[in-house]
């Protein structure tokens, strides 16, 4: 199964994952529905909400398996 990658837009990661909406949601609230994030990399949205990507990635994946 495909998962979530930090190269990932946080557009692409809402379309393949809709089931993780709410884990994004829970990282970086209503920017989740922020045009200018969109196109952003999930590492660059992360970043700039002073996230670390690798743990927030982790977290993302975790929620993937727990939503199986």
């Amino acid at each position: 199964m495909k998962e979530p990658s930090l190269q990932m837009t946080l557009r692409e990661c809402l379309k393949s994952f809709p089931q993780l909406e709410e884990k994004l949601y829970q990282l970086i609230e209503e920017c989740i529905y922020c045009e200018g994030f969109q196109d952003e990399p999930l590492e660059e949205v992360f970043r700039a909400h002073r996230l670390n990507p690798q743990k927030a990635l982790e977290e993302l994946k975790k929620a993937l398996k727990e939503s199986e």
